[in-house]
């Protein structure tokens, strides 16, 4: 039966490398990035081009990799039922586009409908799903109002996706704990 995974952790935490590992136990692997050199919104600097190239690096060459910086539940609806898991890294840089990209003037609330329509759509999915997310809630309190509505909002979505989740896994330091 086809599962949710969310794996969290803060920056650095050993996240994406564990949910490497985890979707290297099925054969046929689907890789979903939300960040990538051409399409992301946010990103023009060269240590963010760096990141991209190194988590491309570390991915098999056999995985078949999608570019899905916006609407994610249309880009996991596409895939057809070939895959065993889809592993779908990172939320947070999804939430950082739809903060930053054309909605960016409306609410918070276009945010949180894409996050529970693509948690439907990886539930009903014929493949295991594995999401890799930040968790920004530890650290300092943000200085401005921007990063203050991020970590927020990122929050709101961690939660959401946590309680429709068959298993929750934190990160910290490279060893996971599974919380759920």
């Amino acid at each position: 039966m086809p599962e949710l995974t969310l794996i969290i952790g803060g920056t650095r935490s050993g996240k994406s490398a564990f949910a490497t590992e985890r979707a290297k136990e099925h054969k046929h692997v689907c890789y979903i990035a939300t960040a990538d050199s051409a399409h992301s919104l946010q990103f023009d600097d060269g240590e963010m081009l760096e990141r991209i190239q190194k988590h491309r690096e570390n991915r098999p060459a056999e995985w078949e990799t999608v570019e899905a910086p916006l609407e994610l539940d249309k880009a996991v609806s596409n895939l057809n039922g070939i895959f065993d898991v889809v592993l779908i890294d990172c939320i947070t840089i999804y939430v950082t586009n739809m903060l930053l990209g054309s909605h960016k003037e409306e609410g918070d609330e276009h945010i949180i409908d894409a996050i529970n329509k693509l948690c439907s759509v990886c539930k009903n999915a014929p493949f295991h799903v594995i999401m890799v997310t930040n968790e920004v809630g530890y650290g300092v309190v943000p200085d401005n109002a921007l990063s203050r509505r991020f970590r927020d909002i990122a929050g709101y979505t961690n939660q959401i996706i946590a309680r429709a989740a068959d298993n929750v896994y934190l990160v910290t330091a490279g060893i996971e704990s599974k919380t759920k």
